[in-house]
Order: C-alpha cells, then structure tokens, then sequence
C-alpha cells in the first residue's frame, strides 16, 4: 500500500528521564534583599523633616528595584535613606546643642 496516506510505524517515546533537582545558590553567591531602612526615614521626619523627602523617596525604591533585578541600584537607595535618617538626626542633636550652648550664654550674662 503506497499511496498519500501510507502509515508510518511510530516509535515508542524513550523512557522519561527526571529533571535534575534544581541546585539553589550557594550561600555566598546568593543575594539578599537589603534593608529598606524605612525606620530612619521615619527618624529624619521626627527630626529633621527636610530629610525625609529624600529618605521615604530611597527607601520606597529598594524593593521596586530589586525586584527589577537591579541589585546595586537596590543597596544604594538602601543606603542612602540610611545616611539621610542619620544626618538628620545629627543636625538635630547639633543645632539642640547650640541652641543650649546659646541659652547659656544669654543666661551667663543677665
């Protein structure tokens, strides 16, 4: 029987091979997502409002960007609402320092 609609002796499928299990990253190589510091944000609204805008603003970028794969972008922004809830709580500390030191120094000479 030849003809357009000749049949074709099918093979089997071969024996199904198991995926290999998935190897998850070493523990070294394996990024972790960094802090958001949304807490030192909340520090620089408490004390240096100013501060904050900056702050909230990298700190609400950390977790967008990781999940972005930008992993660098996401440790930056990390870092910088960090460093701005520090700093606003260091020109706190600094100008409540001068303010005393002025107080004192207008009390000294009444």
């Amino acid at each position: 029987m030849s003809g357009p609609y000749e049949q074709t002796q099918q093979q089997p499928f071969p024996a199904a091979q198991p995926y290999p299990a998935a190897q998850p990253y070493p523990a070294a190589q394996a990024p972790v997502l960094p802090a958001s510091n949304a807490g030192w944000a909340v520090v620089a609204v408490i004390f240096f409002w100013p501060l904050a805008i900056p702050a909230f603003n990298h700190a609400l970028k950390v977790h967008p960007l990781w999940m972005m794969g930008d992993v660098q972008g996401a440790q930056y922004s990390s870092t910088r609402a960090g460093f701005f809830g520090k700093l606003s709580l260091a020109l706190f500390v600094g100008l409540m320092v001068l303010y005393f030191g002025f107080v004192a120094v207008l009390l000294a000479n009444v």
